[in-house]
């Protein structure tokens, strides 16, 4: 079910955003079991019935708060994508923009929660899902940019595959919070990786 009014207006764009970091503000400081519209409603300082005017529940929040999130992930890849980035040695390439993901999901401290969201509410696995595709294929489209000569399959197989080693690792850091350490492991695997489609 989607949004039910979409905040066109920029009053009703201020009052999703409000609703959104309460959200938020819940999940990295009670986690995501005291997640309630009334909940919400009190971090915001609005009437509940404000957030129905937006939202039809919980779950919905949820989601458009995971869908802001990964839209954070992809503006940092984004980034990534200009000539002049690209023309980087994709060693180089992978390792800054592999750190930049990193410190963007890292960013908000929600990590952990939304993880156990994507296990709760089928709504943020199916976006989760969406992500991963896209993901993946942009990945491929970017080994292909920096010089990879595998074929389009084989590249999206891959792309796939980093989108893996980046999840297990968002996983693995929600439950362990091990920072830098983490990231070192993380970028290495994937430059190993990329390494078999960089060099044949």
């Amino acid at each position: 079910m989607p949004q039910r009014r979409k905040p066109s207006q920029r009053r009703s764009q201020e009052r999703v955003a409000l609703i959104l970091r309460a959200t938020a503000e819940i999940l990295r400081t009670g986690g995501i079991a005291e997640v309630t519209t009334n909940s919400i409603a009190r971090q915001a300082g609005i009437p509940v019935s404000s957030i129905y005017q937006y939202f039809p529940n919980k779950v919905e929040i949820l989601a458009a708060l995971y869908r802001d999130y990964l839209a954070g992930v992809e503006a940092v890849m984004d980034e990534f994508n200009t000539p002049e980035r690209l023309a980087l040695p994709w060693e180089q390439y992978f390792t800054k923009s592999i750190a930049a993901v990193y410190k963007q999901e890292t960013r908000e401290q929600i990590d952990r929660e939304l993880d156990l969201g994507l296990a709760l509410f089928p709504e943020l696995m199916a976006i989760e899902q969406a992500h991963r595709e896209k993901m993946a294929h942009r990945l491929a489209h970017t080994l292909r940019q920096l010089g990879s000569s595998w074929s389009t399959r084989r590249l999206k197989r891959l792309g796939l595959f980093l989108y893996e080693i980046s999840t297990a690792t968002w996983r693995y850091r929600s439950q362990h919070a091990d920072g830098d350490e983490l990231l070192d492991w993380e970028t290495a695997a994937m430059l190993a990786t990329v390494g078999r489609c960089m060099n044949d």
